[in-house]
């Protein structure tokens, strides 16, 4: 299946094109989860701090992802 990746802030290092909010897509199995992607895209999970599936945060990594899907990875950001 095929879901469309936005990686943000510091994770951009892991986006084909090195920008920050760039879509691309990335191909998983059916079954995958969030957690899935995440490694697929090699970024450790431990640094992921928000994912957004759809516009929706969420917060369970065994979340299974379906075709399509719109999902966003950001790292903890700050800033003042």
């Amino acid at each position: 299946m095929r879901v469309e990746v936005r990686l943000y802030a510091t994770f951009v290092q892991y986006a084909p094109t090195r920008r920050a909010g760039d879509a691309f897509d990335v191909q998983l199995e059916d079954t995958s989860t969030v957690i899935d992607l995440i490694r697929k895209l090699g970024i450790p999970a431990a640094e992921v701090h928000l994912a957004i599936v759809n516009g929706r945060i969420v917060h369970d990594r065994l979340l299974r992802v379906s075709e399509a899907d719109r999902i966003g990875l950001f790292p903890p950001v700050g800033g003042g």
